[in-house]
């Protein structure tokens, strides 16, 4: 066998073709001989198309709620407190006393839920996202007598209005997902759900998400055995090739090599599980702001 890349002990059979990571006592099969090694030019829909099936995997877990479900369902049971016959109705109880008890009883649970999921830091990330986005969000404007000018309204006058559209461009993000050995099954899970939530804006046209791996180095194609040490110093280096304008490091605190000082033009997010790495939050920021997510 050859060994392609020495700091990760990939190898490759020469008559197969298939790849192997060794992970210190057996070889995994990474790749089969002919396939074409996903994060290779041309093959961003191909990984996409992956990540969005193991995503909506993840996303199967539940644990990723409908925030505005769940606050129309508290608005309605509100208004039934106020309305003995849509008590009644969403009861199906014949009692308005006994349908009100119904409500009120299924209000404190559906509050008790609502205030569980503000407190997600998922949801907290996904809230820090929207309003990012907001942000970013760019308008032009023109005058068009499709739209009438309101200050003319009840005249004998007809002005133009003003229209106004978004801008076309779609902000991007590269993330950064942890594979090394300290990154266990409970962790891929929870960031599984992290990508999930990303993924909702990918297919929506609202962010443009590439995604590497790394554990000692940074690499394009995902595996599903963590192995390796956890470093930042070549996320730092990825990033200084890359120049992404945006960021987020899903990781642990494990971190501690970084030395040098990185910032990329707009937002870096850190969803860290099990541990914040002061070391990494330190060394790459965000021009725009750094935020934090204990996941």
């Amino acid at each position: 066998m050859t060994n392609l890349v020495e700091e990760l002990n990939v190898y490759i059979d020469d008559e197969t073709g298939n790849e192997y990571i060794y992970d210190g006592s057996k070889l995994i099969l990474i790749k089969k001989g002919g396939e074409t090694s996903i994060g290779q030019k041309g093959d961003e829909e191909i990984q996409a198309e992956e990540e969005a099936e193991r995503n909506e995997e993840a996303a199967k877990n539940g644990t990723l709620e409908d925030a505005q479900q769940l606050a129309d369902r508290v608005k309605k049971l509100k208004d039934a407190l106020e309305d003995p016959e849509l008590a009644k109705e969403l009861t199906k109880e014949t009692s308005e006393r006994v349908a009100r008890d119904k409500i009120k009883k299924e209000l404190k649970k559906s509050e008790s839920e609502m205030q569980r999921f503000r407190n997600d830091p998922i949801v907290q990330f996904e809230n820090s996202l929207n309003h990012f986005l907001k942000k970013q969000m760019k308008f032009a404007q023109e005058q068009t007598y499709t739209r009438f000018n309101k200050r003319y309204d009840g005249t004998e006058f007809i002005k133009k209005g003003i229209k106004r559209y978004e801008d076309p461009s779609v902000p991007s993000v590269q993330v950064y997902f942890d594979r090394s050995g300290s990154w266990d099954e409970e962790k891929t899970k929870v960031g599984r759900q992290a990508l999930a939530t990303l993924e909702k804006y990918r297919r929506t046209g609202k962010l443009k998400i590439m995604i590497s791996y790394f554990n000692n180095t940074v690499f394009d194609t995902y595996t599903e055995q963590g192995m390796g040490g956890t470093y930042g110093t070549p996320i730092l280096a990825d990033v200084q090739a890359k120049r992404p304008d945006n960021v987020i490091v899903m990781t642990d605190s494990d971190i501690t090599d970084c030395r040098e000082y990185v910032q990329v033009p707009g937002v870096v997010w850190y969803l860290f599980k099990d541990g914040r790495s002061d070391n990494l939050e330190s060394h790459l920021r965000g021009k725009i702001a750094t935020e934090s997510f204990e996941i």
